[in-house]
């Protein structure tokens, strides 16, 4: 079954849709396999750019599986997963799902968030840190080894972007290349209600929600939009908290829509970026909401409709786009509609 021909199946009042029973290996497996070739990630970083095709995604998750049985990890251990924009911390969420292990999301090790992150990895014991070691020019290598001194619990550290000593490479450059043997993921759907993830909450406490629960509001969120493979989604989130991975990877698998995302961010690669997909879904922080309405892209039609992340305070033009905002709330990502309008001369792709 692919992902596509789940999503087109009725769902009753009753029964949960299909989709919801599976976990992130299955999507994945399923978006590979009518359309390996299609790009699937474009990861636009700095001065280089990688772009993934959904073959590239199964084989470095595959590949990922392989490396995390090999550091020797126990089903159930918890891992910190901070990851930085890209598919590279999705990829490694979706192998340590799939290894039986307790994942909990966490934004990059930068100073305004390091004392949370080391809280919160010595309070749940984790036994290995996933992050980037360097990421557009900035360097995490002292973060992350004195988050490592801070957690006598952490055994292992892998890095989801460039090099450090001791740690293991788990950056998709490195997994797609990675030699045989690699470990064939999931592709029977099995039920799958466990592990659950967490993430780190802005107040640090530990939210948790299953596979599941973000698979359904993935599945709501591309009802509410009618996304399709014809428009491309953009996002400005890393896939670091569940509202993110449904506005982003979860709803670019499902609904077959190439993700696009931009790190770091300028005005100016951000406008060139909207100019070259000429159509585009946004994914961004609630916050900046504002200064898209004061840029007037809110209304001009380069943007087909905006996810927006977090609580929505900014007043919306009455001509804007259409704009959701999703909110992780009792263990599920509650969707609202803040705005129900097309934009003037929306250019908007053949769907």
């Amino acid at each position: 079954m692919t992902a596509q021909a789940a999503l087109s199946q009725p769902e009753s009042a009753t029964e949960p849709h299909p989709l919801t029973l599976f976990g992130f290996d299955a999507l994945v497996a399923g978006a590979a396999r009518p359309r390996p070739g299609a790009n699937a990630f474009h990861d636009a970083q700095a001065e280089t750019t990688d772009v993934l095709t959904y073959a590239d995604l199964y084989g470095g998750v595959a590949a990922g599986l392989a490396q995390l049985r090999e550091l020797g990890l126990s089903r159930g251990e918890k891992i910190m997963v901070c990851a930085p924009p890209g598919a590279s911390g999705f990829a490694l969420l979706t192998a340590a799902l799939a290894e039986g292990l307790d994942p909990v999301l966490a934004p990059l090790p930068l100073p305004l968030s390091c004392a949370a992150i080391a809280r919160a990895a010595k309070n749940l014991s984790v036994s290995a840190l996933f992050a980037p070691a360097q990421f557009c020019g900035v360097d995490f290598e002292a973060a992350l080894l004195d988050l490592a001194a801070q957690t006598p619990s952490i055994r292992q550290i892998g890095t989801l972007d460039g090099a450090l000593d001791g740690a293991v490479d788990f950056s998709l450059r490195a997994l797609t290349a990675r030699p045989a043997p690699r470990l064939r993921i999931s592709d029977d759907w099995g039920a799958d209600d466990t592990p659950r993830i967490g993430a780190l909450g802005p107040s640090g406490e530990i939210r948790y929600v299953t596979q599941g629960a973000l698979i359904a509001a993935t599945l709501d969120l591309l009802r509410a939009t009618r996304l399709t493979r014809a428009t491309p989604i953009l996002s400005l989130c890393a896939p670091s908290s569940p509202e993110a991975l449904v506005g982003g990877p979860l709803a670019a698998l499902i609904g077959g829509a190439p993700l696009y995302s931009l790190a770091p961010f300028s005005s100016e690669r951000f406008l060139a970026m909207l100019d070259s997909l000429r159509a585009a879904r946004l994914v961004a922080p609630a916050a900046v909401l504002s200064d898209l309405a004061r840029a007037g892209l809110l209304t001009n039609g380069a943007l087909v409709g905006v996810v927006a992340i977090g609580e929505v305070v900014a007043a919306i033009p009455e001509a804007a786009c259409p704009v959701v905002s999703l909110r992780l709330t009792d263990g599920t990502v509650a969707l609202r509609v803040e705005s129900h309008a097309a934009p003037v001369g929306a250019r908007v792709a053949a769907e």
